[in-house]
């Protein structure tokens, strides 16, 4: 009776262990899947995405601003539940390194709130920006798929 209870405890013990690594498995395999689904675009498809933000680069009224930042709020609600390496964050200092932003790495990008808590953040700033005043807008991109991760806007 004691060894049919021991090798059902080291039964259990193998099973939950089987659980385990299958989770982890798993866990990898869509960590990967978006790595390679953003590092695999065509140049065309990268220029595509980053088109819809590029015309709002360099110096801009406080209309112009608005609109991007209405645009970007749009942007992360539609793909949040989709991609979430894909979001815009919107931040009003100047970026440091453009080719170096990664959304994930970055800004450690785990929250299950569908975006709110980023959508927040741009509607802080778009609270801010005023009409008759000029802004430098500025892009940061993933250092890996090219695509637009940051918009730096910075009142002049």
């Amino acid at each position: 009776m004691e060894n049919a209870s021991k090798a059902l405890i080291i039964a259990g013990a193998i099973l939950i262990s089987i659980v385990i690594i299958t989770l982890g498995v798993m866990i990898v395999n869509n960590v990967t899947d978006t790595i390679n689904k953003n590092a695999n675009l065509s140049a065309q498809e990268v220029a595509q995405y980053n088109a819809e933000f590029l015309s709002y680069e360099g110096r801009r009224t406080g209309s112009q601003v608005r609109a991007l930042l209405n645009t970007i709020s749009s942007h992360n609600r539609s793909t949040w539940q989709d991609d979430n390496s894909r979001i815009v964050i919107v931040q009003d200092t100047e970026i440091t390194d453009p080719n170096h932003c990664d959304v994930n790495a970055t800004w450690g990008i785990t929250t299950t709130d569908g975006g709110n808590s980023l959508n927040d953040n741009v509607q802080t700033i778009l609270t801010n920006v005023r009409s008759g005043f000029t802004y430098n807008v500025s892009f940061g991109y993933d250092s890996h798929s090219g695509l637009i991760t940051t918009v730096a806007i910075v009142q002049q």
